[in-house]
């Protein structure tokens, strides 16, 4: 099973929680089972609508390729929150508590380009074009996309590379590697506690910002998928609904008495 998933391109940390989801039922349902024995199981295990979810593709999987069946229960519902914006003003104000250099570039690559926190710390040297402001991101799922650099950005990046280890060929080096995804994590909560910002939010956050900002500044929302590295338009059509909107000029509008 884990040979079969690495030849369809899964990343080390997928096929983990695939083989973990399999493991678990199985050791509970044995190898074979109907479909009516999963869903009962499943209801037993008092999971969040999203880890359904992720546990019904996962089984699905597994039936299909090994019981020659496919799940026709139905997806737990899920609540569908809009996501957390961090203005710009509110960006700087966070920015401003971080006195590492290396960390305010990666916050900056998320806010300002749009990186997953896992693409942030996996992005190397030659990724960069910085004389042309774009930057290639080794994307979720195997999948290559470009996006933006801003222009005080890049120039920062050209700075802090000159500084860098010549040998390590990654950006946000380690040792002869890079600093994890939970270095960066952590040091958002502390700055954000630091900045007293009584917002919650995440690097995933940031990386909503990114395509708000473009929302709201009239891009494309092709392009802001491209650059998002989303595979349907649909999902990116949520961040239609974060634009700016004055509500208040609006009521005043339609006002009929």
């Amino acid at each position: 099973m884990q040979q079969f998933l690495k030849s369809k391109g899964l990343k080390e940390k997928s096929i983990n929680t695939y083989i973990s989801i399999i493991n678990k039922i199985t050791n509970k349902l044995g190898k074979r089972f109907t479909e009516k024995q999963l869903e009962d199981f499943m209801a037993t295990l008092s999971l969040k609508p999203s880890t359904y979810n992720l546990y019904r593709a996962v089984m699905n999987f597994y039936t299909k390729k090994e019981l020659g069946y496919e799940i026709k229960f139905s997806k737990a519902k899920q609540n569908k929150f809009l996501p957390t914006e961090v203005t710009r003003e509110e960006f700087k104000q966070f920015l401003s508590t971080i006195p590492n250099i290396k960390h305010k570039i990666g916050f900056r690559l998320m806010y300002e380009s749009g990186l997953r926190v896992d693409e942030a710390v996996n992005t190397k040297k030659y990724d960069l074009k910085l004389d042309e402001l774009t930057l290639r991101v080794r994307g979720k799922g195997n999948k290559d996309r470009y996006t933006i650099l801003n222009k005080t950005l890049a120039e920062q990046l050209n700075g802090f590379l000159n500084e860098s280890d010549k040998n390590n060929p990654y950006i946000f080096q380690n040792g002869g590697g890079h600093i994890t995804v939970k270095t960066f994590q952590e040091r958002l909560k502390k700055a954000r506690f630091d900045s007293r910002m009584a917002k919650e939010f995440t690097c995933r956050s940031l990386r909503h910002s990114f395509a708000i900002n473009l929302v709201n500044d009239g891009i494309d929302l092709d392009i802001v998928r491209k650059m998002m590295g989303h595979s349907s338009l649909r999902t990116t059509q949520v961040y239609l609904q974060c634009r700016t909107i004055n509500l208040t000029k609006i009521a005043e509008r339609v006002s009929v008495l």
